[in-house]
């Protein structure tokens, strides 16, 4: 058969075989070549020995520097069907020159195959970062310097069958910083917005209730009633933004990343057996917060079965993420002025996890939100806390339906409620882990996904009230999307429309499935719960 010879598709416990993608879409009155790629995440090349170089197809993934920065390049076989108005730039990462540091603006070598191709309109395709609709192009000594927008996974692909049963190999995993991530803080809604266009108060509206939003989702039934209806389109007007001037994206690199969010810094980190985020205000100002946020994990695996034909996903499409044992967080606050130092943000954190994935025309993502809301009353209040639940079952979707894992106490976070305060204090946290694997832009990536969010509140009662009794309260919500398409919320979806204003793209609002609503006050008395 033409194209790539393939491995076997790795079975759930079968060890002796190797793990392997597939991508393959039956064409009319013939049989199907699928093309299966071996992901060899376990090679010395994978986990930071000598950087591997991938052949087309097959073979180790490509560990260069451009390579984990840039994304993986375009597949081109028997078995894939793009779309019409795709246009394929060859080369890979090596064609890309720079990359703005908000990810939508690419420079690739004018030279390489495809390139002279690309237009105002058309979805350029040159790494599996650098996929999206030409919102502008130029021609800059030679070179072709392209914007782009988000496209939808079926924008890209016509007829694609991807599978995968694959175990992630956690220090395989590097750190992607976006500097100007589009939409990455957002201002709170009640903030003087004088300035702000209708858009971008919906925005911050939505953020505040903290409403996920996803573009074009799902496209079948079975899978669409997981999601809520509210539907509107971003409608282009006005010049294109010109390309981002100085900043370009930073290499990727094996260590982590510490991102600056205005009075907010916010950590991904990865360590055996677990991922987690830390955020906290800096301490340089009179209110001081640290969080943890941590999932651990055994055997992190993916499964994945997402046919796609006529540009449609088929129903009964599955992306599920196996092994999550439990999640655990740590809180600490304190405020040296009272109310006045209360604060509250949303942030995407611009940096991602990403893994090179050998020959195949997708990069691996995990990516995280929080939001935080501090209400600590009186001067020099502090309030500390921490819990652990364990998690059993996948996250995502199977078989087109949202799957939710089982919930069960480890650690009570309402026995380490405490700290000291004159009045009643407290602190509202949310984080969002998200795994992805597609292609697109870093602020709009398409593709087979599925979140967990968790939502975390606590309370201290006032100092004052101790002679009678002290009161704790807790709220834990748990909640789990999944979806095949782009995940992206309205503050990102705002500030893309800003910087690219001839965009076109529909905005669906996602809806989560909970698993989990648990809300507790100590002691059970009329005094705590008044």
């Amino acid at each position: 058969m033409r194209g790539i010879r393939l491995l076997s598709a790795v079975s759930r416990g079968v060890a002796a075989l190797r793990p392997g993608w597939a991508l393959s879409a039956p064409r009319p009155g013939r049989r199907g070549a699928p093309l299966a790629i071996a992901l060899l995440l376990t090679t010395t090349a994978a986990c930071g020995g000598a950087p591997g170089r991938a052949h087309e197809g097959s073979g180790p993934a490509d560990t260069s520097e451009a390579a984990l920065t840039y994304g993986t390049r375009p597949v081109r076989d028997p078995s894939i069907t793009y779309q019409p108005d795709v246009v394929i730039v060859e080369g890979g990462p090596r064609a890309i020159r720079s990359a703005s540091s908000d990810g939508l603006t690419w420079t690739i070598d004018g030279k390489t195959r495809g390139a002279q191709d690309v237009r105002l309109g058309k979805v350029l395709y040159a790494t599996s970062r650098a996929v999206g609709r030409v919102q502008e192009v130029r021609r800059v000594h030679g070179d072709v310097v392209a914007t782009l927008g988000p496209v939808e996974f079926t924008e890209v692909f016509r007829d694609a069958h991807l599978t995968l049963d694959q175990d992630i190999d956690d220090g395989a995993l590097h750190y992607l910083e976006i500097p100007d991530l589009p939409g990455a803080v957002t201002v709170s809604a009640d903030a003087p917005t004088d300035a702000a266009t209708e858009a971008e108060k919906g925005a911050a509206k939505d953020a505040a209730r903290d409403v996920p939003t996803t573009a074009r989702t799902i496209g079948q039934t079975s899978v669409r009633a997981a999601h809520s209806g509210r539907v509107g389109t971003v409608v282009a007007r006005g010049p294109v933004r010109a390309a981002a001037a100085g900043g370009t994206l930073p290499p990727a690199r094996s260590s982590s990343v510490t991102a600056d969010l205005g009075e907010w810094k916010a950590q991904p980190y990865r360590s055996p057996g677990a991922f987690g985020l830390k955020f906290n205000h800096k301490a340089a100002a009179g209110l001081k917060v640290f969080v943890d946020f941590s999932l651990k994990t055994e055997k992190l695996h993916i499964r994945s079965d997402v046919p796609i034909s006529g540009g449609r996903v088929a129903d009964g499409a599955t992306f599920a993420v196996e092994g999550i044992k439990s999640v655990a967080i740590s809180i600490a606050a304190g405020a040296a002025n009272g109310v006045i130092d209360n604060s509250k943000i949303r942030a995407e954190v611009p940096v991602q996890m990403t893994l090179p994935i050998a020959g195949t025309p997708f990069a691996f993502n995990i990516s995280w939100k929080f939001s935080v809301a501090t209400a600590l009353g009186g001067n020099n209040t502090t309030v500390t806390a921490g819990g652990e639940w364990g998690l059993d079952g996948a996250i995502g979707m199977v078989n087109g339906s949202i799957v939710t894992p089982k919930l069960s106490v480890i650690k009570s976070i309402m026995d380490s409620v405490t700290g000291v305060s004159v009045g009643v204090s407290g602190i509202a946290t949310a984080v969002e882990f998200k795994v992805q694997v597609g292609v697109g832009v870093p602020a709009a990536f398409a593709g087979p996904y599925a979140k967990l969010v968790m939502d975390f509140g606590v309370t201290n009662g006032s100092a004052l009230g101790a002679p009678l009794t002290r009161c704790v309260g807790a709220t834990l919500d748990g909640k789990v999307g999944g979806g095949v398409g782009v995940s992206v919320s309205a503050v990102a979806m705002a500030a893309l429309k800003k910087l690219l204003p001839t965009m076109k793209f529909q905005l669906l609002q996602e809806s989560l499935t909970p698993f989990v609503h648990r809300q507790q006050t100590l002691p059970d008395v009329p005094l705590c719960k008044s």
